[in-house]
């Protein structure tokens, strides 16, 4: 009688474990699905606020800055027409986080305007550096002056950031932009790499 008490509870014992191990299952398919839709949320966070700050971070290096939208779209239509791009490669640049445009403030390439492709992420990865050259690249072909520019709170790595900006990408981390404003020749260069 009593190792029947044993077995039974033994075999509760088990039911319960086995219950516990398919609810900590659960739990960490939930956690897992929370994890991403707050990356998510902050991905959207940080795209809305340099939305609304692009004047002021763009400022240093653009005189004159707004939103770029409908100038791309009529660049995109007429190359897209002209048959310089397909409709694919249209949709990808309009796709872009940020489109802006603005005077470069001076240097020698003083009052040309340049069109600012940016993407923007809390945590900045390759794709991100790829897509804002791609897009970047894209305009080039069809003849605007644009430049690839990629944000974020952090980068997954210092190594790819010295990527981009070996690739002439203009890079911001916490809201500092490199090349730094004070390095124009730096600035230059990055300008010079993307000009048609």
């Amino acid at each position: 009688e009593w190792m029947a008490q044993v077995d039974r509870r033994l075999s509760n014992l088990e039911r319960d474990v086995g219950d516990l191990k398919s609810d900590v299952g659960v739990l960490k398919s939930d956690v897992s699905v929370l994890k991403r839709d707050v990356g998510k949320l902050k991905g959207m966070s940080k795209e809305i606020a340099f939305r609304q700050k692009a004047g002021s971070y763009l400022g240093a290096l653009l005189k004159g800055g707004r939103d770029a939208t409908e100038l791309v779209n009529e660049i995109l239509d007429s190359a897209e027409a002209s048959g310089l791009i397909t409709p694919q490669e249209a949709d990808y640049v309009r796709s872009a986080d940020l489109l802006w445009v603005g005077a470069v403030r001076r240097g020698s390439f003083a009052n040309e305007q340049i069109i600012v492709v940016a993407e923007i992420s809390w945590v900045v990865d390759e794709q991100d550096v790829e897509r804002a050259v791609e897009k970047a690249k894209i305009l080039k072909r069809v003849g605007a002056w644009a430049v690839p520019f990629v944000s974020g709170e952090e980068w997954v790595s210092q190594e790819l950031k010295q990527k981009a900006l070996q690739q002439f990408v203009f890079c911001a981390e916490d809201g500092r932009i490199e090349p730094e404003r004070t390095d124009y020749t730096a600035i230059e260069q990055f300008l010079a790499a993307w000009k048609p």
